[in-house]
């Protein structure tokens, strides 16, 4: 941990913060897989362009910060965007193929 109260602070932050995070993947996960619709409300290049930033982020933190912490939180968040984002490949290639259009089954 960094030797100041604030750089402190700011490392526990950074660590709480992407904590609560990885657990706000999984409601957009299980919206995005009940989706019927082929997850058009849900955009490819938003969820395209957070997988590219954290693909870039594990680089970094691998290369760059040699951090193991900074890594694995990265890998992580990659996994969540990774999958909304497959899934919404997915359900939109699904969609395409059965021609109809439903709403999202949200509960």
């Amino acid at each position: 941990m960094p030797d100041t109260p604030l750089l402190a602070t700011i490392a526990w932050l950074y660590l709480l913060t992407n904590a609560t995070r990885i657990v706000s993947y999984l409601p957009q996960i299980v919206v995005v897989w009940r989706c019927t619709d082929g997850a058009a409300s849900v955009s490819l290049l938003t969820w395209g362009s957070w997988v590219l930033s954290q693909m870039t982020a594990v680089f970094y933190g691998v290369l760059v910060l040699q951090d193991l912490p900074f890594v694995l939180i990265s890998l992580i968040n990659l996994g969540g965007c990774g999958c909304v984002t497959l899934i919404a490949m997915r359900r939109r290639a699904q969609w395409k193929r059965a021609g109809t259009l439903q709403r999202c089954a949200v509960r």
